[in-house]
């Protein structure tokens, strides 16, 4: 009996992982959804996975609308998540609309022609290597609203030549700006208590 208590919980287990194998929740006009919360109607962009593995299928000048339609309910963009972009090679530029709160891990990691990338007012937080190894992102600027920027988040981007990091910064990670070497100077503000 003990055995076959086992068997079925790693069966169980094993349909769960099935189940589970999407890394999205919908789709919509070309961009991959998370839903983070119905009750509060929020969603964040994703990355699609099918039985095969990871996708990168992002290309060219992406959009990312405030709000998308699901179910017949309206969902607010309010995050990038973890490894959104990844790879994504053939993409060329990103607008992130107003209501993103945060800009995940690896979300835009290797996408090494993208040139181009609008950061709005309301991203508190940059994730670890957000945009390392862009090696065509010339120039950002990060909005006031940021009060983190992780760990190697622009590593490699070597045709960087310029960054304002705002005041509202209070923490930058290990290897933040390493490898660019275009960069010809940062101010540091002066509310930073950590740098890595």
């Amino acid at each position: 009996m003990k055995q076959l208590i086992q068997k079925l919980l790693i069966l169980a287990a094993g349909l769960s992982v099935g189940i589970n194998a999407f890394a999205y929740d919908f789709e919509a006009n070309g961009i991959y959804y998370n839903i983070l919360s119905v009750q509060d109607k929020t969603v964040e962009v994703t990355y699609r996975e099918d039985s095969n593995g990871y996708k990168s299928d992002y290309s060219g000048d992406v959009v990312i609308p405030e709000q998308v339609q699901y179910n017949e309910e309206l969902y607010s963009v309010t995050s990038i998540g973890n490894r959104a972009f990844y790879g994504c090679s053939s993409l060329a530029s990103v607008t992130i609309p107003e209501g993103v709160t945060s800009i995940g891990g690896e979300a835009f990691y290797v996408c090494s022609n993208l040139a181009s990338v609008t950061i709005p007012e309301g991203v508190t937080s940059i994730g670890r290597l957000a945009f390392s190894d862009c090696s065509s992102l010339a120039s950002v600027t990060i909005p006031e609203s940021v009060t983190s920027i992780g760990g190697s988040a622009f590593s490699g981007c070597r045709s960087l030549a310029s960054v304002t990091i705002p005041e509202s910064v209070t923490s930058i990670g290990d290897w933040a700006f390493s490898g660019c070497s275009s960069l010809a100077s940062v101010t540091i503000p002066e509310g930073v208590t950590s740098i890595g």
